[in-house]
C-alpha cells in the first residue's frame, strides 16, 4: 500500500511518520491505538455501491446536494455546516463512471489528492444569498450545464432519468425543463448505498468512537459541583476538534431534573453533586464517519438506589435487544420481539439504527409516534450494517433519567461491538 492512499497512525512518540491521503481528509496522530486504512479502496467501493444503487433503478445520473452525500460519494469536504443550509455545491454521478464535483467558486484544492473526481467545475447556485433577484438566470445555467452532462449517460430510454437527493421547486423545474426526469428518490438511493460499510468505513468508524470515547473521558474528568451543562459540552466538543474530528449534530447533555423528559438541550444549568448527568454524543469524528453512544454519570457522588435501576433498567434493554441482530432477520420481527420498558416508563422510538457519516442513517428499526402500525422502514439485517442500539429510561411522572447508547458492526456470527461495554459499576453493583 502506497503512502499516497494510506492514512495511518502510530501514536503521538512517531508523529513525524504520518501520511496523508489529501489535503481534505487530515487527521492529527494523537492516538496511541493504531489504525492502517486504503484510502483510495474506501473510496472505490463507496463509488461502486453507488453504481450499483443507480443499476437496480436504471438511474443515468445523480444529483447530490447533501454535503455528506457528497463526501461520501467523492471524499471532498468543504464548509460541512454551512452547506446544509446554504446549496453552494453539488456532484454530478453519471451511470458511465464519471463525477464531476461543482465547488463554490470552482475551488479545486478541496479535492486535491483524491482518486476518483474526473473534474472539478464552478458550481451555479441560485439561492437568495448568491443571486438575490438574479435566482432565474442562475438556476437556467445551473440546469444547462448539468442536462449537457447527463444526456451523454442516457440508457437508451425516452428520456433521462437524474435522481436527486434534494432540490427545491425551482431547481427541479429547470431540470425538467431541459428535458430531464427527476425523480426525488435520490436520498434513498443514498441511503441504501451507504446502509452497508466495508472494513475500511469499519476502521474509519472505530477511529470515530475512539476520539468520541476520549471526549467522554474528559466529561467524566471535569464533571463537578458547580460546573454548568456547557461547560461540559465544551469539553466534549474541544477533544473532538483536537483530534482531527469535524462537529458534533446535536447539543444533548442535561442534568438532574432536565434529563427527563429527553431530548432537552445542554444550558447554563450548574450541576450539583448527586445529580445524574446524561447525554448523547451524535459526533461526527476523523473522514467524516459518526459515533453515536449515550452515557450517564453522577456528580460527586455514588449512584442512588432511584439512579442505579433506571441505569439497569436501560441497560438490560439495550442488552436483549441487541442480541436480536441477527443478519436476516427482519426489521418487522426485531421490532415485535423487542424488549420494552414498563408502561410506566418513556418508550424509546427505536430498536436500532444505522450510522455511518451520520449518526442516523437507514435502517431505522422501530416505532416512532405516528408510525405505530409498523416500522418506518421495510428490510432485514446484513452483514456489514453499523447499527447503534440505545434507550431512555425515565419515568412519565417525572424525576431524572438515563440514556444509554451502544455502537456495533453485523457479522456473520453476529454483532461485534465496536464501542466500550455500557457495563458501569458504580451503577451495575
Amino acid at each position: 500500500m502506497s503512502s499516497a492512499s494510506a492514512i495511518v497512525a502510530r501514536g503521538i512518540d512517531q508523529r513525524d511518520q504520518v501520511t496523508y491521503s489529501s489535503v481534505s481528509d487530515i487527521y492529527p496522530p494523537t492516538y496511541t491505538a493504531r489504525y492502517e486504512l486504503d484510502i483510495e479502496r474506501l473510496h472505490r467501493y463507496r463509488v461502486a455501491r453507488l453504481h450499483a444503487e443507480m443499476d437496480k433503478r436504471s438511474c443515468d445520473a445523480l444529483l447530490l446536494f447533501d454535503p455528506v452525500n457528497i463526501r461520501y460519494a467523492t471524499g471532498a469536504r468543504n464548509m460541512q455546516i454551512w452547506t446544509m443550509r446554504h446549496p453552494a455545491r453539488y456532484c454530478l454521478l453519471l451511470r458511465t463512471g464519471k463525477i464531476v464535483l461543482f465547488e463554490i467558486g470552482g475551488r479545486a484544492h478541496h479535492a486535491a489528492g483524491l482518486p476518483l473526481i474526473d473534474e472539478v467545475r464552478v458550481a451555479r447556485p441560485w439561492f437568495y444569498y448568491y443571486t438575490g433577484p438574479g435566482a432565474p438566470v442562475h438556476v437556467k445555467h445551473f440546469a444547462a450545464e448539468i442536462a449537457d452532462l447527463a444526456t451523454s449517460a442516457r440508457s437508451g430510454l425516452s428520456k433521462t432519468r437524474i435522481y436527486v437527493d434534494r432540490c427545491d421547486r425551482r431547481g427541479a423545474q429547470a431540470l425538467e425543463d431541459f428535458g430531464l426526469l427527476v425523480i426525488d428518490d435520490g436520498q434513498e438511493l443514498m441511503e441504501h448505498a451507504r446502509s452497508i460499510k466495508s472494513e475500511d468505513e469499519i476502521t474509519a468508524i472505530r477511529m470515530a468512537i475512539d476520539v468520541c470515547e476520549i471526549g467522554v473521558g474528559r466529561i467524566r474528568e471535569e464533571l463537578r459541583d458547580g460546573v454548568t451543562e456547557l461547560y461540559l459540552w465544551s469539553k466534549f466538543h474541544q477533544a473532538n476538534i483536537e483530534l482531527g474530528g469535524e462537529y458534533i449534530e446535536t447539543r444533548l447533555l442535561t442534568s438532574g431534573s432536565r434529563t427527563n423528559p429527553w431530548h432537552q438541550e445542554a444550558s447554563q444549568k450548574q450541576i450539583h453533586a448527586g445529580e445524574l448527568v446524561s447525554f448523547d454524543c451524535d459526533l461526527i469524528g476523523p473522514l467524516g464517519y459518526g459515533a453515536d453512544l449515550s452515557r450517564a454519570f453522577v456528580c460527586d457522588a455514588a449512584p442512588s438506589p432511584v439512579q442505579k435501576n433506571l441505569y439497569r433498567l436501560a441497560y438490560e434493554q439495550i442488552i436483549l435487544n441487541t442480541e436480536l441482530l441477527q443478519v436476516g432477520k427482519s426489521f418487522r420481527e426485531i421490532t415485535e420481539n423487542a424488549h420494552y420498558l414498563p408502561h410506566e416508563y418513556h418508550q424509546w422510538h427505536r430498536v436500532a439504527h444505522g450510522n455511518g457519516m451520520s449518526t442516523g442513517e437507514y435502517p431505522a428499526i422501530g416505532r416512532r409516534p405516528g408510525y405505530e402500525e409498523g416500522t418506518i422502514h421495510e428490510g432485514h439485517i446484513e452483514e456489514g450494517m453499523v447499527l447503534c442500539v440505545g434507550t431512555f429510561a425515565g419515568r412519565k411522572g417525572g424525576g431524572e433519567g438515563v440514556k444509554l447508547e451502544h455502537q456495533l458492526v453485523i457479522r456473520s456470527t453476529g454483532p461485534e461491538l465496536l464501542s466500550s461495554s455500557l457495563f458501569d459499576p458504580d451503577f451495575c453493583t
